[in-house]
């Protein structure tokens, strides 16, 4: 049994107690009781004091790319396979020291973040609680050769089923699908279209009797209402929404999320890497992430749910911890908005409210502690996290 003393609590993301101020008290992989401050002791509990340090529910990264140690995607694709796994289970590692207990893999080579969830939950290795697609599919369009052999090209309706079902015999959770251009692809263009709604319902047919969902990569803002009327649950990165837009969702039952993934184009856009980046990224890098984050802005004033991804390299994440907290921060939206977004509703968004997302009694001890107050001033998530639980068990910083 562990205590957290002196524990500072945000009320919007703690259930089933009312004050800033108590004790957490940890058994096993729950979270067994929050109480008030200096309540008797446990007998035998292991006693950490957090002197006033603010306790938060683990972080979500629902759009990552575990095979993205950094950005020469040139090197990234001649990796051999044991070196690209590596490099993986290498970046799940990162990812909870980071604070981030669980991520969503959306698009791996080998299906690696099949192997990297293996080894996560056989405790190999310590690591993010990991959720994960395959092979990324797509009609065929320029640009997919930017990545090697990360995507699988589908471009009949009538197989749709059939490659699916390829992806779940290998392990996958998920399906990605690519329903627009992308920033990152050569000579591709995100606004456009590159598949048509018989494609996008097959996929999304396909997905609901395999069990499982369509996460679809999706900028512009035609496709982004192909998408919601055919049938996708979550539309990665969502940057051109409009109104019509959002009443789509609301029509349908407001059951589509959206994932922001604010840091890359944030990072691309700002010329943040060393040697930089073709001015074709940056131009469409730059457009992107302003209309991403009036798009999220919009949907979640809307009772949309707004979820939370980075799409971040490893060598980034590490450099700048926090760095998507602090992009969204930066780009107008709330504190208290983004924090809800990291951990609540991307906990709703992948249906594991019941375990994660707030801190509460009953529900699995994920929590990372921050020295300062990130309700009221991000900076405070620029850091490393002083400490990170995930199930009970944790690292120090």
């Amino acid at each position: 049994m562990i205590v957290l003393k002196n524990c500072r609590l945000i009320p919007e993301l703690t259930e089933g107690y009312d004050s800033d101020v108590g004790e957490i008290v940890i058994d096993g992989k729950y979270v067994r009781e929050i109480r008030p401050a200096n309540s008797a002791p446990y007998d035998d509990a292991e006693v950490l004091d957090l002197n006033g340090m603010t306790v938060l529910p683990g972080f979500f990264d629902l759009h990552a790319h575990l095979m993205f140690s950094h950005q020469d995607y040139n090197a990234l694709m001649l990796r051999p396979q044991n070196k690209y796994l590596l490099d993986c289970m290498t970046y799940a590692e990162s990812y909870l020291r980071l604070g981030f207990t669980t991520i969503r893999d959306c698009g791996n080579d080998f299906y690696a973040g099949v192997a990297v969830r293996d080894a996560v939950c056989a405790g190999i290795i310590d690591g993010a609680r990991v959720i994960t697609s395959g092979k990324i599919l797509t009609p065929t369009t320029r640009g997919n050769s930017s990545f090697g052999t990360l995507y699988k090209e589908v471009d009949d309706p009538n197989q749709m089923l059939a490659v699916c079902r390829q992806e779940m015999e290998q392990g996958c959770d998920f399906i990605k699908y690519m329903i627009t251009g992308a920033v990152l692809n050569e000579g591709g263009e995100p606004g456009a279209m590159i598949s048509t709604p018989a494609e996008i319902r097959a996929i999304a047919s396909a997905a609901d009797s395999l069990g499982t969902y369509v996460a679809a990569h999706c900028h512009g803002t035609q496709g982004i209402k192909e998408a919601i009327k055919n049938g996708v649950r979550t539309i990665e990165h969502a940057s051109y929404m409009d109104e019509e837009c959002v009443e789509l969702i609301l029509k349908h039952g407001n059951t589509i999320s959206t994932i922001p993934t604010t840091a890359v184009a944030y990072t691309v856009s700002k010329g943040m890497y060393e040697g930089g980046v073709a001015d074709e990224f940056m131009r469409k890098a730059q457009d992107a992430v302003v209309h991403m984050i009036a798009s999220a802005q919009m949907a979640e004033q809307a009772g949309v749910l707004v979820g939370f991804g980075t799409d971040l390299d490893r060598s980034f994440a590490e450099k700048f911890p926090g760095l998507e907290f602090s992009a969204r921060s930066e780009m107008g939206i709330s504190n208290l908005s983004i924090l809800r977004q990291a951990t609540i509703n991307s906990a709703k968004i992948l249906h594991m409210d019941d375990l994660l997302g707030t801190v509460k009694a009953g529900k699995y001890a994920d929590l990372v502690v921050i020295d300062g107050k990130p309700d009221e001033d991000m900076r405070a998530m620029c850091q490393l996290p002083k400490y990170v639980f995930k199930e009970g068990t944790y690292l120090k910083n």
